[in-house]
């Protein structure tokens, strides 16, 4: 099978300095690198996880930044961010997307993923790659709620995925999707799992487990349930975790089963919305061999770069008079920003 339409970013596009052009590296390092984004008051949504307003599962937690008059632009549509793994609405990839993209003029939604961030105190859902779903219903109550029928998303890592596996079976309807873009997506859990569980990339599986282990604290304290699990947790791998924990409260067999219904990689053809999916040929974390050869549908591009690591990006601040006073930026942010709202590049 052969990628459709596929296109890849120059190095005109994203240049590291030489210091930096390492995948681990800037995987690694972006993590320290946390400008601080200057956002207008936040309010903040409650979205029940089952379908036509059923909160018997509890809520989701979405969080909106809107331009202030007389900045807001009614005929744009709204925009829809999800995080990944151990983030939260937040993680610094969202809150300077979300400032890049209210500058412009749109509404920008923060969700915290089920289970994630502040909506663990709202549902004992665990943060879990296969709650297509619940986006679904979230997007579906925000468009009735707020009178919202047209929207952009953008998802990262984990975000990523399940946009492009909810985007797989996405039914057209009143909530129109526009247009899309996944950063860094793990279209395949089991193989996912697997790379970061061999070699040097242990150091990122060890990185998840210390988070997980302290976000399940957090969450034994209010949920039974949780508790009950926790006393049969097993720490010692990400699948190990995910077969005594997430797979379990997330209503899955085993963590086999859970991979497999929440893996987008078997829906991609099924798109029709336009997206682009934006991967590294570096990427620590999420395996590049998983993308070349995938089956994709008409309306999606694949974007390939090099040397960016695991949605690390980091380069030389710049304006388009000079340098900036910056010494990085975090180019992926500000390419999702520009793609995201300009009408040429779709």
């Amino acid at each position: 099978m052969q990628v459709s339409n596929t296109k890849s970013v120059s190095q005109s596009a994203f240049r590291p300095p030489w210091y930096l052009r390492s995948g681990h590296l800037q995987t690694l390092i972006t993590g320290f690198y946390r400008p601080i984004a200057d956002l207008p008051p936040l309010m903040a949504h409650r979205c029940p996880l089952g379908p036509e307003g059923d909160n018997s599962l509890g809520n989701m937690l979405v969080h909106e930044n809107s331009p202030q008059s007389p900045s807001v632009k009614a005929d744009l549509p709204a925009v829809l961010l999800l995080h990944g793994l151990g983030s939260s609405h937040t993680g610094t990839y969202m809150t300077n997307i979300a400032q890049g993209l209210v500058r412009k003029g749109y509404r920008v939604f923060r969700a915290d993923l089920p289970g994630a961030g502040n909506s663990y105190l709202e549902t004992p859902m665990p943060p879990h790659g296969a709650c297509y779903d619940a986006i679904r219903n979230c997007l579906e109550h925000l468009s009735q709620t707020l009178h919202i029928n047209d929207w952009n998303l953008a998802g990262i890592s984990l975000g990523g995925n399940i946009l492009l596996r909810m985007l797989g079976e996405w039914k057209p309807g009143r909530v129109r999707i526009h247009r899309a873009i996944a950063v860094a997506p793990p279209i395949d859990l089991d193989a996912s799992c697997k790379n970061v569980e061999k070699g040097i990339n242990r150091l990122y599986a060890s990185y998840f487990l210390r988070a997980l282990r302290k976000q399940s604290r957090l969450r034994g304290q209010r949920w039974p349930q949780w508790q009950e699990r926790l006393n049969q947790a097993d720490y010692r791998s990400l699948r190990r975790f995910d077969n005594t924990v997430t797979a379990p409260l997330a209503g899955f067999k085993d963590s086999q089963e859970y991979y497999a219904a929440g893996s987008s990689i078997r829906w991609l053809s099924g798109i029709r919305a336009k997206v682009k999916i934006l991967v590294d040929r570096h990427d620590p974390i999420v395996p590049y061999s998983l993308f070349p050869h995938a089956n994709y549908s008409s309306t999606t591009e694949l974007i390939v770069t090099d040397r960016g690591g695991h949605v690390g990006y980091l380069r030389k601040g710049s304006t388009s008079s000079g340098p900036s006073p910056r010494r990085f930026e975090r180019w992926a942010d500000h390419w999702i920003v520009e793609t995201l709202t300009d009408d040429s590049q779709w």
